[in-house]
């Protein structure tokens, strides 16, 4: 009885305090970007501008994002005769950001890993890594956004 108590008075505060999400309501169509370069492997680009869907401005005084994106692919596991079993996929991307003054906002990257299954079947292989590679763009572009919304936000 007393958790309920407990649980009902935490809920009742947290709901009146008036806290709302930061960037709840931030479109990033909204975003003043006056130029992205991308730069690494033309596929990984390609769906990354389709994840991200940002559109440039002819704006003098937006941001400048500077994205270059790398991926590597070592080995993971061995088995006992020595063939390999499963491979890490690592995609990382590099993001700089800059304002109409070329004064750096922002410089950080952000990456992500996946173990991935080697078999006898090289188009598996292929159609797998390339599945897990979308997934892992997804997955950084979600991260890439919610970057870009707060240095938008502090902009404002």
């Amino acid at each position: 009885m007393n958790k309920k108590i407990i649980l009902f008075l935490v809920f009742t505060l947290l709901l009146g305090c008036g806290f709302t999400p930061m960037l709840k309501d931030f479109d990033l169509s909204a975003m003043n970007v006056q130029k992205i370069n991308y730069s690494g492997k033309s596929e990984i680009i390609y769906l990354l501008k389709t994840y991200l869907n940002l559109k440039e401005k002819e704006n003098p005084k937006g941001m400048i994002v500077n994205l270059n994106v790398s991926e590597s692919i070592a080995t993971s596991t061995k088995n006992a005769s020595g063939i390999v079993v499963e491979e890490d996929l690592t995609l990382s991307v590099g993001i700089k950001i800059l304002d109409s003054e070329k004064r750096i906002l922002l410089s950080d990257s952000v990456s992500d890993s996946r173990r991935i299954a080697v078999t006898s079947n090289l188009s598996s292989d292929e159609k797998t890594k390339r599945n897990e590679r979308r997934n892992l763009l997804q997955d950084l572009s979600q991260k890439i956004k919610f970057k870009l919304q707060l240095i938008a936000k502090r902009q404002q």
